[in-house]
């Protein structure tokens, strides 16, 4: 809603049809007083016409800002939660690679179980995203954290293999931080 009188969209509008009317006015001086209902008939009907013709599309384009902002703010949610599911998932694997040699079975099922929490809220964020970008992110993670699973799953305390999901997951957060930019780009 507008916060004045008249809102910056209509107040063109508002001043042609001053401006109409005034000079329907001015011109209406200058004919015989028994003209002058037909001269304000004049008036009543060019200004009309100008708000009929003016007003829808005013009102569209109005929707239309509003839609464009409803989109980037939903792109843009999207993408930070992917940039922070990314972070998280890059959070836990620190944990794991510090960890590693002190965890015992217990340690390994909660975290396990944990990995699968975060795939299941992996799904559920992004089920409805329609970005490609981010649904190739979206697979990577899960296979990122799946492999972690694995690794777990196997009682292996194997550094290389960390490593290279580290290095996996590098690349992926790199990959949110450029699509969150272009989301708010939109």
């Amino acid at each position: 809603m507008p916060k004045g009188f008249i809102s910056k969209d209509y107040a063109s509008l508002v001043l042609g049809a001053a401006i109409v009317a005034v000079l329907l006015l001015v011109a209406g001086f200058f004919v015989r007083p028994s003209d002058w209902a037909g001269w304000i008939q004049a008036i009543g009907l060019i200004v009309g016409l100008m708000l009929a013709v003016a007003v829808p599309a005013i009102q569209k384009g109005q929707d239309l800002t509003l839609q464009r902002r409803q989109l980037r703010d939903r792109e843009t949610g999207y993408a930070r939660r992917m940039q922070y599911l990314c972070g998280e998932l890059n959070e836990l694997l620190a944990r794991i690679t510090v960890n590693l040699v002190h965890l015992r079975a217990a340690d390994r099922h909660r975290l396990q179980r944990t990995l699968e929490d975060y795939l299941h809220r992996l799904f559920e964020s992004h089920k409805l995203d329609h970005n490609d970008d981010r649904v190739v992110i979206a697979h990577e993670l899960r296979l990122v954290a799946n492999d972690m699973i694995e690794e777990l799953e196997s009682g292996r305390s194997d550094r290389v293999v960390l490593g290279a999901l580290e290095k996996r997951l590098q690349k992926l957060a790199h990959r949110c931080q450029v699509n969150a930019t272009q989301a708010e780009r939109i």
